[in-house]
């Protein structure tokens, strides 16, 4: 097989050990889905990301959690760009292709910044299990891409959730956001939860951002937005719409590195 070299990667942190965690594995060749989807379910991470290099400054880039493939993620896209940004692979810009995105990502100081779609949220019916899953009472439900939203009443009722997985994984949907306004310096809070892709609950969620991004500029009546994931490792976005495009802008730091056999 084609030599593979694994990056672990915190993103969307600036210290060791908290953010979300991704392996990126930067391969000189193809692999077999198969095998991308054996070594992302080895690995045991939310995600992992494959990337191998097609042109001046872009690549493909393909995301897999341990049971699946998925069509856009996004920490373990920052994580891919810093791994580039770190080993002078590239300089200060990097195009990411993927089967359904073209995504940029731009160095600036020690922060990267992504380019990705924008995620528009609306309201939309009941959901079987949802409420149940994550143990609270009826609320206004919101469609956010391939996600659900809800939005709770204050930050504390997002920390103090715990959610029961088993009925949670029954819900129709990638995954499920929960947010609420922050008490603190951030503009907002969230957590988000995928059992039924294989990942209880998500330390730091760019995509998820996606929508966020959406629903918080049109609550709040702001452009730019700080976010804190509070999940128990916790990290940090800055989302900035652009026209229908949102940008997502954090740190990450490497952790380990390996060779693929």
């Amino acid at each position: 097989m084609s030599r593979a070299v694994l990056h672990c990667v915190d993103a969307f942190t600036d210290k060791a050990f908290s953010g979300n965690p991704a392996v990126v594995c930067f391969s000189d060749g193809e692999m077999a889905v198969a095998f991308m989807q054996q070594v992302a379910c080895e690995i045991n991470l939310s995600e992992t990301a494959f990337i191998r290099k097609i042109g001046e400054s872009r690549y493909t880039i393909r995301w897999f959690t341990p049971t699946m493939e998925v069509d856009l993620c996004g920490h373990a896209t920052l994580a891919s760009a810093h791994v580039l940004f770190e080993t002078g692979a590239e300089q200060k810009a990097v195009t990411f292709i993927s089967a359904h995105h073209e995504l940029k990502a731009v160095l600036s100081g020690d922060s990267i910044t992504l380019d990705f779609p924008l995620v528009t949220t609306s309201s939309c019916e009941s959901v079987k299990n949802l409420c149940e899953g994550l143990g609270i009472d009826d609320v206004k439900i919101y469609m956010a891409g391939d996600d659900y939203l809800i939005e709770l009443d204050d930050e504390n009722a997002v920390l103090s959730l715990s959610p029961d997985f088993n009925v949670l994984g029954t819900v129709a949907t990638r995954g499920v956001i929960v947010t609420a306004r922050s008490a603190g310096k951030y503009d907002f809070v969230s957590r988000f939860f995928a059992p039924s892709a294989g990942i209880d609950e998500d330390p730091v969620t760019g995509s998820a951002h996606c929508a966020l991004a959406h629903y918080w500029s049109e609550k709040l009546d702001k452009g730019d937005l700080k976010a804190r994931q509070v999940s128990k490792r916790g990290g940090d976005i800055d989302v900035a719409i652009k026209d229908e495009r949102v940008t997502l802008t954090g740190k990450a730091v490497t952790v380990w590195q390996g060779i693929l056999r």
